[in-house]
């Protein structure tokens, strides 16, 4: 990973969250307070309802974005939200499946990153209305370079 050379310096961390099984709203909220314990939370998007990405057979999405700052590493972090998933019952039975909660790192401030378990900004960012159109809202579309 390496700092990226963007004129403009981003100091907060994005943080996609998605729910389309069982009380999705719940999902959301439940999600959000576990984060809280880790990050510190600057501004959340309304919720939006989108249609699923990828695999299409399956029940519409509960979205949100949120602007949050944070003293972990970008890993760290993704740890976190791999841990919130399971305490909240996401079972991946299938790439771009069904799930209680996903969590996504959208951005991480500038920090541009290519592996294989981490790709910053999250790589089909800018193909998801359900993540454009809240980093929008928080008028932070600079994240994605768009």
């Amino acid at each position: 990973m390496k700092g990226s050379n963007r004129s403009h310096f981003n100091k907060y961390v994005y943080i996609g969250l998605g729910s389309n099984v069982g009380n999705r709203k719940k999902h959301l909220g439940w999600a959000v307070m576990y984060l809280s314990r880790y990050v510190r939370i600057v501004a959340a998007s309304n919720v939006m309802e989108s249609q699923p990405w990828g695999y299409k057979n399956q029940k519409k999405f509960l979205n949100q974005v949120l602007k949050v700052s944070c003293n972990l590493k970008p890993k760290e972090l993704l740890k976190v939200c791999k841990d919130i998933e399971r305490k909240l019952h996401r079972i991946k039975k299938f790439k771009w499946g069904p799930r209680t909660v996903d969590i996504d790192i959208i951005a991480y401030k500038n920090i541009i990153s290519k592996t294989k378990e981490l790709y910053l900004p999250h790589r089909w960012a800018k193909q998801r209305d359900f993540v454009v159109e809240p980093l929008r809202e928080l008028d932070a579309l600079d994240v994605l370079n768009i």
